[in-house]
């Protein structure tokens, strides 16, 4: 009888020890899921700045984003978020949306880079994507810049005093037709197409290689052209075609809407001055008489 009961208290004690081990277990493999999700959804929601005042160069207001309306409810999403973080200087952000490919990442990037000349900071993006316990994603995105912030204000106040005498100008023409060649004709005026090395080119891929020095290549006339046009409040964007081997045939330029119908202009082709004066071979051309010497990009406006 003793040995039954000297078993049964050990068979007790074992039972009682490995409950306690169980519940030990159970008590940290809960505080690590809890750590870990908290890790995972600690993620901040990029917001707009309440105050215009609160951004330190541009505010990305009252800006036609064309391009932002052909993505999807997701990349819209994302489209935002990256805009915000690069208007805010941040160095990362987690996005909100899961399972967006490398290809969808790439067409919000571009499109924001179409549709904000005035973000002529972002350089590039990196994506980083984390599981966690198989269950949770989240996507980090890290941003790089062309300029620091210190820089952009810099430039900024350099570049301000050239673009706010074109548009200062521009708003006393009589009509949007006026409007639209004065902005066309100025930009010539101020700058000469830079042929640049293949180290050079991104010292003019925005808008502040044709207010600052006026020596510029076709994105700059494009980005300078959008960025006015936005502060005028008449719809823009900017076309292009990438599809080049060569990259150095890539080009750049813009559509305009004019009383309810969209037009051509490149800038950059009629920047040559003859005996009569500027040219207008491309100025407020439509699409079957555009498009015989150049690339239609695809999802571009159509009357």
């Amino acid at each position: 009888m003793r040995e039954s009961k000297r078993g049964e208290n050990v068979k007790g004690k074992v039972i009682d020890i490995v409950a306690t081990i169980v519940c030990i277990a159970s008590i940290i493999w809960g505080m690590y899921l809890c750590f870990f999700y908290k890790v995972a959804d600690k993620t901040e929601v990029v917001e707009a700045y309440a105050n215009i005042e609160d951004y330190p160069v541009y505010d990305g207001r009252n800006v036609y984003e064309y391009w932002k309306t052909t993505l999807n409810e997701d990349q819209q999403i994302l489209y935002e978020e990256m805009k915000e973080s690069y208007l805010q200087f941040r160095d990362t952000f987690s996005t909100q949306i899961d399972n967006i490919s490398p290809n969808e990442f790439n067409n919000v990037y571009r499109a924001i880079y179409l549709d904000h000349p005035e973000i002529f900071w972002m350089d590039s993006y990196l994506t980083i994507k984390t599981l966690t316990n198989n269950v949770n994603t989240n996507r980090e995105i890290d941003l790089y810049y062309s300029h620091s912030l210190e820089e952009a204000k810099e430039i900024k106040s350099r570049i301000e005093v050239k673009y706010n005498e074109i548009i200062e100008e521009a708003k006393k023409q009589d009509n949007d037709f006026k409007k639209i060649k004065y902005v066309h004709d100025k930009l010539i005026e101020i700058s000469q197409y830079h042929d640049y090395t293949e180290e050079e080119i991104s010292q003019y891929q925005s808008i502040v290689s044709i207010f600052e020095t006026g020596n510029t290549v076709c994105a700059g006339y494009a980005y300078g052209f959008k960025f006015i046009m936005d502060q005028l409040g008449i719809k823009t964007i900017c076309t292009h075609d990438i599809s080049n081997e060569d990259t150095s045939k890539n080009h750049i330029w813009n559509m305009v809407e004019l009383y309810g119908k969209w037009y051509n202009l490149d800038i950059t082709w009629d920047n040559k001055k003859d005996s009569e004066g500027i040219i207008y071979d491309y100025f407020l051309k439509d699409n079957d008489e555009f498009y015989t010497n150049h690339r239609m990009q695809y999802g571009i406006p159509t009357n």
